[in-house]
């Protein structure tokens, strides 16, 4: 469970209710609705792990998907964004090495 706090950056509260008589963590409880969704997002990653990663031939299995892969140490991961392109000017193409002359 200390992964899961390192991953998304926060402490055992964030998943558990605190019963309110002993306050401390009630971990069986279900009642925090945040602990449905970290079931189905361990769901997730154990998935991509074995349905996915694992038909990859160059996949090394030492390095899995874990929740840190997106959450990046944050309770909430950012949106990725990816970076605009100018459909109006392509990248220059690559010019080629110049040729020497036979000698």
């Amino acid at each position: 469970m200390h992964q899961y706090e390192s991953d998304l950056g926060v402490d055992c509260e964030f998943c558990h209710a605190r019963n309110p008589e002993t306050k401390r963590n009630d971990f069986p409880s279900d009642a925090n609705p945040v602990k449905n969704t970290a079931r189905l997002m361990i769901k997730m990653t154990d998935d991509i792990n074995t349905k996915y990663l694992d038909q990859l031939t160059d996949h090394m299995p030492t390095d899995p998907v874990t929740c840190g892969t997106c959450h990046r140490g944050m309770a909430h991961p950012a949106v990725f964004v990816p970076k605009p392109h100018e459909h109006g000017n392509p990248p220059p193409a690559a010019t080629p090495p110049p040729s020497t002359p036979p000698q």
